[in-house]
Parts: structure tokens; sequence; C-alpha cells
């Protein structure tokens, strides 16, 4: 049976005063107006509203008809800024509140009211969706009932015939974050980790989580066509530790990063215990003597003083050294013991489209799948695989359209520094000329670089033209199941391609 989300036929009669002070929200509203009224459901979608919900009105340019499109429906009441309920002549039905995203968290937190037991977040520019399949992986092998979310989607190996779809989404919005969060509990799924972006954390979409540990990544360009600047993108995946992670909980941080010492300040002034990690650097957990095979990692792991060498992890790219110890610390932070964890390094499979090898060309040449779509991942994907390259390393990659414009120049000098063989291709141009976003990454990269449009020709391309030796990325997509252009998504698999293309179809 599959089960909704969103849906209210397992909750009792809720009074909807009970759960705005349930909520802990300030509120300006007449209590008299709202006395003995019940509600069945949340609402923050008026495309979606029903009689008798509580409808939250997010401030956009459309809220004025939206309130008056769920009014229609039949809403109970409508929560929303002072200044939207000016707009509306009977005010008798509206509770006002400064942040009406704050309180869609808290009260779908008060709503759905059960939450996992163990509850873990992870935040970053790269490797979230690494480190959660991890701790996920760890916990199974442990013997837990676990689950992770997020950009990849819901992945457990608990239960599945009983829990929801759910969109592969970095952040869901808070009615599904909450519901989900319910679901698995009820299903006995106790051990849950999931992704935080920063556009749901500055949109206050898990506020009100029992979170027991945050994790920290690395922190790169990214996103910086919703966020503007590099500060205010640094200061939505800090409110993780400043806002949503609990006083006495546990931050497992990388000192690697350059931010490293703003996070350790923030979890100093909110109470929270720190967990460190870092490569070749002072830290609680040290990776050292890192040696990059093309499908494995060996490093040597310092830990309170004792050093445990040559420890196997059967993953590609060195930067899944670093995921490794995030997810290490994390499950140290929950009270695991080193010693427990050891032991199931090597049993740590890849995550779909994270430096996924596809498989090898006739003539020796090796090709792989990444999600790296910022300059930072590019540059960590491009240096982990010339650990793995005797001859030259191929790129496949472009970059997406309505989105930040800075990066892309910044990827065609990673790229040509970096790449020996470059192709430049679309990747989910949307709205925009394909061919004006290639230019600009042809910019910094044309001396190397081939232009073709066609993303599935451009992997024939590469692969028909890998040498023995040669290694090719293809990169940007990773997971991703569709190539969105204009206003279509139309099916695309980087990995279905390049099977199909190295064992002879339509090379």
């Amino acid at each position: 049976m599959r089960v909704e989300i969103n849906k209210l036929s397992h909750f009792d009669q809720i009074f909807l005063v009970e759960l705005l002070e349930s909520a802990g929200l300030e509120l300006s509203y007449d209590r008299s107006n709202f006395k003995n009224i019940t509600i069945n459901n949340l609402c923050a979608d008026s495309r979606k509203a029903q009689p008798g919900d509580f409808f939250v009105a997010i401030p956009c340019s459309q809220v004025i008809s939206n309130i008056k499109e769920a009014i229609n429906k039949g809403i109970c009441g409508v929560l929303a800024t002072a200044e939207i309920i000016d707009s509306f002549a009977d005010e008798n039905i509206f509770i006002e509140c400064s942040n009406p995203r704050l309180a869609l968290s808290l009260l779908a937190k008060s709503f759905f009211k059960t939450q996992p037991d163990v509850l873990m977040a992870v935040t970053g520019t790269n490797g979230k969706s690494s480190v959660v399949s991890i701790v996920r992986q760890l916990w199974e092998l442990l013997g837990c009932s676990a689950a992770s979310f997020g950009t990849v989607g819901l992945e457990t190996k608990n239960y599945p015939s009983s829990l929801p779809s759910v969109p592969a989404l970095t952040t869901y919005d808070s009615l599904t974050f909450f519901s989900l969060l319910k679901t698995l509990a009820e299903a006995n799924i106790n051990h849950v980790v999931f992704e935080a972006s920063s556009h749901g954390l500055d949109q206050y979409r898990i506020h009100g989580s029992q979170i027991a540990v945050a994790g920290f990544t690395n922190f790169t360009q990214d996103h910086l066509d919703y966020h503007h600047t590099m500060e205010n993108y640094f200061q939505a995946k800090a409110k993780l530790f400043s806002e949503v992670l609990p006083a006495g909980k546990a931050a497992v941080l990388n000192a690697n990063s350059p931010y490293f010492s703003q996070l350790q300040t923030l979890a100093s002034q909110h109470s929270v215990r720190l967990i460190t990690y870092a490569i070749d650097a002072p830290a609680d957990l040290i990776a050292t003597n890192l040696n990059v095979q093309t499908s494995s990692i060996t490093f040597d792991l310092k830990y309170h003083d004792q050093t445990y060498c040559n420890l196997a992890l059967n993953l590609s790219g060195a930067f899944q050294a670093e995921n490794t110890l995030c997810a290490i610390g994390m499950l140290i932070a929950s009270g695991i013991a080193l010693s427990a964890i050891l032991p199931l390094i090597p049993k740590i499979k890849s995550v779909a489209g994270r430096m996924e090898l596809v498989g090898k060309t006739s003539n020796g040449g090796y090709v792989y799948v990444d999600y790296a779509h910022t300059p930072d991942a590019l540059d960590r994907a491009l240096k982990s695989l010339r650990f793995h390259t005797e001859n030259n390393i191929w790129v496949v990659f472009g970059c997406g359209g309505d989105r930040d414009t800075i990066k892309r120049p910044l990827m065609g000098k990673i790229a040509s520094d970096l790449a020996d063989k470059i192709i430049v291709t679309d990747d989910n141009p949307r709205s925009e000329n394909p061919a004006n976003i290639r230019q600009q990454i042809l910019k910094e990269c044309a001396l190397k670089a081939h232009e073709i449009g066609d993303r599935r020709q451009a992997i024939a391309y590469a692969i028909a033209h890998l040498q023995k030796g040669d290694t090719l990325l293809i990169a940007g997509k990773g997971h991703e199941m569709g190539q969105i252009i204009e206003n279509e998504t139309y099916y695309f698999s980087d990995k279905q391609v390049a099977e199909e293309l190295l064992t002879g179809l339509n090379l």
C-alpha cells in the first residue's frame, strides 16, 4: 500500500488555536474569531486547498490572488503578513504573522508531531548526497532501520512498499518534509539523514526539526542567482548551526574549509558540541597517506591519538575520503563507537552519479559520470581523476540556463587548466539560448575545446576518441534523468547514454 503524504487521515481532531499555541509563534489575532474551529490540514498552495484547511500565505507576486482562491475553496483561516492583510476588507479570517515561512515550518512540526529518534542533516556546496548516503549505508550495516533523502530522492532498504513517493529535491517544502518525517517514524525507520540546501535553510523549510547532528562538507561558489553574494549564501548555510540545530547537539565540521573558523565560532555561541575532520590537517578525525586507485582509496585514520592504518574505501575520487570522514564523524557524534564503524568502510558503495565508474572502452579508456556542476566540484573531480589517468583526461560538460552566470567562465578555466580534451555541450539550458551559454564557457577554454551542443553527440564523440589510458568525465548531471529545454523536460541519462555507447549501441 502506498502512503500519501500531506493527508490528515491518521490525525484526530485538531483545534486551530491549540495548534497555533503549540507552535510557539508570535502572532496577532482575535482568539474569539477562531474559538472551537478545527482544521483538516495545513496548506500553502491555493491550488491544493480544501474546505477546512488552514492556509499559510507565503509572500510572492501572486499572493493576493492565491488567498482569494483559497478563501473561495472554503479554508477556515489565513496566516499572512500585516501588509497583505491590509489588502482585504474582511480581516476576521486572518491571523497576522511577520514571517509566514518560519510559521509554516513550525506549524508543520506541531501538526505532524512525530519525528525519527535519530535525525541528522548535512549542508555544504558539494558532497551532501555522498555523505547522507554513506551515513545511511553505515547505519544499515550496523543493523539500524535507516533512510536518507535529498537530491537523489528517498533511499532506504526498509519497508519500501509502505513509503511515499517523494520528489528528488535537495530540501523539500515544510509540509512535505515534516509529513515525510512522520511517515518514516511510523514505519519504524528511526535513523534518518537528509540534505539541507541553502534555499531550504533560507526559506525556513526545516526549522523545528529535532536534529541530533549537523554536518558541513565545504563551501564554494554556487546559487548566486538566488543569494546574489557569497556572504548571503554562507549565512543561509550557517542557519543550520545557528538556528536549526538545538543547543547541546553536535556539529561535524570540515577543518580544511576556509569557513571553518566562522562555523566553529557559531557552534561555540550556540552551545553546540563539535567534532572536526580534515585531510592532512589538525582535527579530531584526520586522514593521511591517501593512495588513490581507479576505483578505490586507501588511507590512514587518526582519532584520539590512535592511528588506524591502510583503511580501504571502494569509491572513486580522493574527495570521497573527505565525505567519508564527515559521515564517520556524524556517527561518532551520535554515540556510535569508531571501532564498530571501521570494519564497515570497505562495504560502502558509490552514490548514483557521484564519480561513478560507468565502464571502459575496448581499448582501455575509462568513463565516469559525476554531478559536478559547480567550479569547485569540477575542480575536485578533475584533480581526482588525474590520479586514475595514465594518458589524457577528457571532460564533457555545460552549465545550466537561468542560473548563476558567473560560474560559466570559471568552469571553462578549470577545464582548460585540468583537462587535456574538452567538449562543451548543453546542460539544462532552460529558457536561455544554449549557444550563448556555451560561448560564455568557451571564453576560457576555446583552445582546447570542441563545441557540440547535442549532449548525446558530445558524449558519443568523446567515447569514440578515447585511447588506452584515457579517462572521460561526463560532468554536471550525475543521477539526473532529464534535460530541461525551455519549459519541457526530456528524458536523458548521462549514465544510460554512456552505457549504450560503450556496448556499441548507436556509437
